[in-house]
């Protein structure tokens, strides 16, 4: 005899494999996020994915902040829309706010090239608090002006749509790929900017057969960028320049970059600085 299938079995079974669908999804947007930014990256120090070691995991754990920020951004822009329905005044400003939102990576990273203004000097020391809090500080107004949008907020429906659905999804993916290369490009200026307390700091010492390398033990500003069982990328910062750059739109110091075969090095000798300050340790712990 055949084994009868109920009905409830079957809708079992289409709701696992459109769970298991969507976590797919979202996996491979993950991973395509994690590549885009590791790329940008690595570029800013003239270095390919192609020299490095790395595996899905590496570009699914790159991804994170970026798919945190997207999931920021849907918030906001669900919030922006259905505050939009309530009265014709209240229609601009919570917009406005979708479009400092949509502005700041790319802002942050063109901020690293005019330091010697204040706001850009914010905007470098603050990208992740403003990404992170500005959703919700929209919301805390959207509910303090009109309490009648908490329950519109509640509804699982999109008020607007199937093209105005479809348009949002499209925004917030061009968004996402836009903000994943300007990350992974602020994250490599923090670095050369900052390396103290985004690098460690490093002295190599090498196996006695590779005679070449030994004059690289004696430098003095070498900072670790990439390891890997098979490869050891390290940055001298000997001639860069960061006060002469500071300002100015283009970097005129150079950058020296070894990649170093892990079977030559013997040793390596790493520091770390490490400043927070209670501010940046409560925005971590959120």
């Amino acid at each position: 005899m055949l084994d009868r299938v109920l009905p409830e079995d079957k809708n079992v079974e289409l709701k696992f494999g459109s769970i298991a669908s969507s976590i797919t999804l979202i996996a491979a947007w993950a991973y395509s996020l994690g590549w885009i930014k590791t790329l940008y990256y690595f570029s800013t120090f003239g270095i390919g994915l192609e020299s490095l070691e790395l595996t899905p995991q590496d570009y699914l754990f790159a991804s994170w902040y970026t798919v945190e920020n997207l999931m920021f951004f849907l918030l906001l822009l669900w919030i922006a829309a259905v505050s939009g329905r309530l009265r014709p005044w209240w229609r601009l400003w919570p917009w406005s706010f979708v479009a400092i939102y949509l502005l700041v990576p790319f802002l942050t990273d063109w901020s690293y090239g005019h330091l010697d203004s204040r706001i850009c000097q914010y905007l470098v020391a603050n990208p992740h608090s403003i990404l992170k809090f500005l959703p919700f500080i929209v919301l805390i107004l959207v509910v303090l002006f009109n309490r009648d949008t908490v329950p519109r907020l509640r509804e699982s429906s999109w008020p607007h749509g199937n093209f105005a659905f479809a348009l949002l999804l499209i925004v917030a993916i061009a968004w996402s790929i836009s903000a994943a290369k300007h990350i992974g490009s602020s994250d490599a200026k923090r670095a050369l900017r900052y390396p103290e307390a985004n690098l460690l700091h490093v002295q190599m010492h090498f196996a006695e057969t590779a005679m070449e390398l030994k004059p690289i033990e004696s430098r003095q500003r070498l900072y670790m960028l990439y390891f890997s069982p098979h490869h050891c990328i390290v940055l001298d910062l000997a001639d860069y320049n960061i006060e002469k750059d500071q300002g100015k739109d283009e970097s005129t110091s150079p950058i020296h970059v070894f990649d170093v075969p892990r079977e030559n090095v013997r040793l390596v000798d790493g520091t770390r600085k490490i400043q927070m300050s209670a501010g940046e340790l409560l925005s971590h712990m959120l």
